[in-house]
C-alpha cells in the first residue's frame, strides 16, 4: 500500500493594511494539519520565530441550488510571532524586522570600520 504524505497547505491571509509591523499572522490551512506542523513550516519556510499557534475549525458554508453543494472545510491559523514581522506586497516575502536592524548595525559597524 502506497503511503499517503500530508502535505500542509498554507495560504497566508491579507492583513487589513500594509504598513507597520505585525506580532500576529493568519494563515488558511487543510483541517488535517497540526498546530506543531504549523509552527514548523512557518519557522523553516518564513525564517520567522513562532511564540504560540492557535488555531480554529472552520465548516464550509453550504448553498442551495439544484443540488446541496457546500464550500470545502479549512482550519484558521493564528501564528504570534517573537519578534514583530513586516511584509512587502508580496505575500510570500515575509521577513522579520529583528533581522533588519542587525543587518543595519552591521552595515555601520563596517562604515565606522572604513
Amino acid at each position: 500500500m502506497a503511503e499517503i504524505v500530508n502535505t500542509v497547505f498554507m495560504i497566508p491571509l491579507m492583513p487589513t493594511s500594509f504598513s507597520g509591523d505585525f506580532k500576529q499572522i493568519t494563515f488558511k490551512t487543510i483541517p488535517s494539519v497540526s498546530k506543531v506542523e504549523i509552527k514548523h513550516v512557518v519557522e523553516s519556510f518564513y525564517q520567522l520565530e513562532v511564540k504560540k499557534v492557535r488555531t480554529l475549525n472552520v465548516k464550509g458554508k453550504p448553498s442551495k441550488n439544484r443540488s446541496l453543494v457546500a464550500k470545502p472545510d479549512y482550519k484558521k491559523a493564528y501564528v504570534t510571532l517573537k519578534n514583530p514581522a513586516s511584509f512587502s506586497n508580496n505575500i510570500f516575502a515575509f521577513h522579520s524586522t529583528a533581522n533588519a536592524v542587525d543587518d543595519n548595525n552591521k552595515d555601520e559597524k563596517k562604515m565606522v570600520a572604513n
